[in-house]
């Protein structure tokens, strides 16, 4: 850069800095303005769209929009009997697997608890979060949470607390930070598995389940 230049743009720069009333030169953390030091110590966030007051509503409307049915709870005991009535109203026979999460609740004696093996028709999961803008699940891993029941079988129920919705899918990520331990592996899942890489015919249950239905109760989920 010529001496020119150089000179030139210092001056422009003294200008900007006598006009917000910084008039040192030096740019070093220690002595720039206590705002942009905050700015630039603070997690950054993307402009995000606004959703509205209601975010369980949004949710809800999002998540049918994906064929991703819900129903509202009253309270957790009444898990395993709407688990019954979906399975009998969709006509869906076979083994049931549920988390080790929901362990504790009074599931029929046959009903399998941890990893799916592959034999099971429907699996039940609790979800980290669920996200308004667009409708989707976060579903964790974890020895309580295995990943292999999100995918393996061809129905998949989810329980969701109404205070794990969050606006946006930025607003999961804080909530992965706090996991301890941190799980390895988070999946978001914006409806039943479907493709239509093959002659543009849409066939569901592609990768994953066939139908993902939501249990939506009140509240905060169980630590």
């Amino acid at each position: 850069m010529s001496a020119m230049t150089s000179d030139a743009r210092t001056r422009v720069l003294g200008r900007v800095r006598a006009a917000l009333g910084r008039e040192h030169s030096d740019a070093s953390p220690d002595t720039l303005p206590d705002d942009i030091v905050q700015r630039l110590a603070s997690n950054r966030r993307h402009t995000l769209p606004a959703l509205g007051a209601d975010l369980v509503q949004r949710a809800i409307d999002q998540m049918e929009g994906v064929l991703i049915s819900v129903v509202r709870l009253q309270s957790r005991d009444d898990i395993v009997e709407a688990v019954r009535f979906w399975r009998e109203s969709e006509g869906i026979d076979g083994a049931l697997s549920v988390s080790p999460a929901l362990a504790g609740l009074a599931w029929p004696e046959a009903t399998h608890k941890g990893p799916a093996t592959g034999v099971e028709s429907t699996s039940v999961t609790p979800c980290m979060a669920a996200v308004a803008e667009t409708g989707s699940l976060a579903l964790a891993s974890g020895a309580d949470t295995p990943a292999t029941l999100n995918f393996l079988p061809e129905n998949h129920v989810v329980v969701l607390h109404e205070n794990q919705i969050v606006a946006h899918i930025d607003d999961v990520f804080p909530l992965l930070r706090e996991c301890s331990p941190m799980p390895r592996a988070l999946n978001f899942v914006t409806g039943p598995s479907r493709t239509a890489d093959i002659e543009q015919t849409l066939e569901i249950g592609a990768h994953g389940p066939r139908r993902m239905h939501v249990l939506l109760l009140p509240g905060d989920a169980p630590a």
